[in-house]
């Protein structure tokens, strides 16, 4: 038996980690320690000690969502003569959602079903959002949530949001309005936005429970209540796993804690593994003081306190940068030992594009000395499309490729996604959906390989009727000769080969037939823009998939036919509400690409680089919580107290709070040095000057007086 690289030899590890894969295997042991310890490859060697003494007790792999569980499953790939099928990876709620469908004719009339022998119809988030839109637009018109002025797609996941945190968290949804009322210091007009906010709730989980429909709050809720709580049903999933490995608790929210404890006595064996500076996924209902509960079932609990990632210099970087004002008997901190860590820019730099390029070309020295571009990620409080392509554009030319990975994206900020929807647009003028002039010229320079913006806008000038409510392209041979030539015959031939494509198509078709049809007969030919693109065909395969998702999940009694379907799946596209989920990102790691992300994304990946690029350093978005006027996940958090009130202070101590954790957890990740990317304005021009930036000027003049130079 052959195991993987790194993992054959005990004499790797060091003492504490001897000691602990020494504890029997009978036990359950409780493992934490700070990111960068050797937690996960600790947990991975347990997994492989279980599989090579019980090959044939099935263990369960836990993680709070599916790409945390990659590390398990590259070890698993890795070596040889294991059992491979005996270890089965999970979230809890995945487990919820299927012991949920298995049991349903057990518990649905009870719950209140009106349907209860019918199968349920699991919804997405975004074909929730959907039906949800359906209750809360009539309430729009009637003019309710009049105090709240955000996206009708932000306000309908807001809504969902606080289901999701009262299932997760373990109160009822009746009671989300009160308490977030409770909570409230501002203007009274806010008090009128919750009673609203209690309204759709309401009546969302009416029309769930009268249509057999299960969002993922419903879900939670039917396995915590009546599956989990009936014997049969429990005896059924705990009979399945002998062993348990159980990563990263923290990020999972209080009611999987909550199974857990209950659960842990049924293991032969249990390792729960805790990061004693995490809880990133606050917003999604990560509760790390009740992760840290599990350690009162546990028979041992031990501490891994050693880094193997960060150097020194950058641990003792960590040291002096989290916690400034508690003055710790470090080694000093001189400006040569700071600056070995931390690259900062020679000199000050005004405007945002400014530092792209600036931090572009030290990630260009970087990569000449020797640095993968692999290990190097380049991090910001948010990356949203312009930023992340500014960055993109601004590595390619110097040569260097760059991915961006966000995890939920509204699917329509893709270009080709655009171009899609545009041409279905003009297929189907009984829509009356908008179409301006700008966008059917990305539209084409997306189509037509090569194609620039000035062709594109004569021919959207000159071929477009906007007179008309038709919306239909022109024939290009109706042009007159001196425009044709300007737009050149060979923009005209493929322009007039879509119109052509365009003019035949069913407008019957399911969009994601025509968007088949289109890519394989059309854009994916030579000349035109998806041609041998890989990343364009990726960008088709998601469009279709998604649609694909939108029919099966919504209820073919309210939409009739494939016409209709269509035209709500785009009109759900255009309001931003159908994100892709990109989980597969983490796990195509590409050594030649520098990774762009959010900084909270990052940390939530597990990864580790030798090299961090910080953006936008003078934000305040690296500390400060995202604004979501109907919802707060501290104030409905089982830890918050009732009837206390959300003050300024609060809100001083979390942000403080927050910055503390991202750094810690950033340079717990970090193996050899931090780009500091800095500009007097950001973005939208706005000047910057946040707590991380003040930490940063506080910790060079530091550095400074201790070398003397002050």
């Amino acid at each position: 038996m052959r195991l993987p690289k790194g993992f054959n030899n005990l004499m790797q590890l060091s003492d504490e980690q001897k000691q602990i894969l020494a504890l029997p295997f009978d036990q359950t042991l409780f493992l934490h320690g700070s990111a960068g310890t050797g937690k996960t490859t600790l947990a991975g060697k347990r997994m492989l000690q279980l599989l090579r003494e019980a090959p044939d007790e099935p263990i369960l792999v836990l993680t709070p969502q599916r790409s945390l569980a990659f590390p398990y499953r590259t070890l698993l790939e890795q070596a040889e003569g294991f059992k491979s099928y005996s270890v089965n990876f999970a979230t809890m709620n995945t487990i919820a959602r299927r012991m949920v469908a298995l049991f349903w004719p057990l518990f649905s009339e009870q719950a209140g079903f009106h349907f209860p022998y019918r199968p349920p119809q699991f919804l997405t988030l975004e074909t929730a959002q959907f039906y949800l839109g359906k209750l809360i637009d009539p309430m729009l018109d009637r003019g309710a949530f009049s105090s709240v002025s955000i996206t009708r797609h932000r306000l309908y996941s807001q809504v969902l949001d606080n289901l999701n945190k009262s299932a997760v968290v373990g109160f009822p949804y009746t009671e989300i309005g009160a308490k977030l009322s409770a909570a409230w210091v501002g203007e009274s007009s806010q008090l009128n936005a919750y009673a609203d906010l209690q309204v759709a709730v309401n009546a969302f989980r009416s029309f769930c429970l009268e249509n057999n429909l299960l969002d993922f709050s419903l879900q939670v809720q039917l396995f915590r209540e009546f599956v989990w709580q009936d014997p049969l049903c429990r005896r059924y999933l705990t009979s399945q796993f002998a062993h348990l490995i159980y990563d990263n608790c923290e990020e999972d929210p209080p009611y999987v804690h909550d199974v857990l404890i209950e659960w842990l006595p049924s293991f032969k064996s249990a390792l729960i593994v805790y990061d004693n500076q995490a809880g990133y996924r606050v917003f999604l209902g990560a509760d790390p003081h009740s992760a840290w509960r599990l350690h009162e079932q546990a028979q041992y609990t031990r501490e891994l306190t050693q880094s193997i990632t960060a150097s020194p210099e950058v641990a003792l970087l960590r040291n002096y940068l989290v916690s400034p004002e508690k003055s710790p008997p470090f080694q000093p901190l001189d400006y040569a030992t700071l600056t070995k860590v931390l690259h900062i820019p020679e000199q000050p730099l005004r405007f945002y594009q400014q530092m792209l390029a600036d931090v572009a070309t030290q990630i260009q020295e970087l990569v000449a000395s020797g640095t993968k571009p692999g290990q190097i990620a380049i991090l910001a409080p948010f990356v949203n499309s312009s930023s992340g392509f500014a960055m993109q554009q601004a590595l390619s030319q110097r040569g260097i490729r760059a991915r961006i990975f966000r995890p939920s994206i509204p699917l329509i900020e893709d270009a080709v996604i655009q171009c899609f929807i545009t041409l279905a647009e003009l297929i189907h003028p009984e829509w009356h959906l908008p179409l301006a002039k700008t966008q059917l010229t990305n539209c084409l320079t997306t189509a037509i390989d090569g194609l620039d913006m000035v062709r594109a806008r004569l021919i959207v000038d000159n071929l477009l009727d906007f007179a008309t409510s038709t919306n239909l392209l022109k024939p290009f041979d109706g042009l007159p000769e001196a425009m044709q030539t300007r737009i050149t015959p060979k923009f005209g031939s493929r322009y007039e080969q879509l119109r052509l494509w365009l003019s035949q198509a069913d407008p019957q078709l399911p969009l994601d037939i025509f968007v088949s049809q289109l890519f394989g007969e059309v854009l994916s030919q030579p000349g035109f823009g998806f041609h041998q693109n890989i990343s364009a065909g990726q960008s088709t395969h998601n469009l279709m998939e998604s649609y694909r998702k939108f029919r099966l999940s919504v209820n073919m009694q309210t939409v009739r036919d494939s016409s209709q379907l269509n035209l709500d799946y785009v009109r759900t596209l255009l309001d931003g509400v159908i994100s892709a989920q990109y989980l597969s990102t983490w796990q195509n790691e590409d050594p030649g690409s520098v990774l762009i992300a959010p900084a909270l994304t990052f940390l939530v990946s597990g990864q580790t680089v030798d090299y961090q690029v910080w953006l936008s350093v003078g934000s305040s978005g690296w500390y400060e919580r995202l604004e979501q006027p109907l919802t707060h996940p501290y104030v409905l958090n089982r830890a918050w107290s009732e009837g206390k009130k959300w003050t300024s202070e609060e809100e001083n101590r979390v942000s403080n709070a927050n910055l503390e954790m991202i750094l810690t957890g950033l340079l717990s990740r970090c193996r050899k040095g931090i780009i500091l990317g800095l500009s007097e304005y950001n973005q939208a021009g706005q000047e910057e000057k946040g707590l991380l930036l003040l930490r940063l000027q506080s910790l060079l003049r530091q550095a400074l007086k201790e070398s003397g130079n002050a």
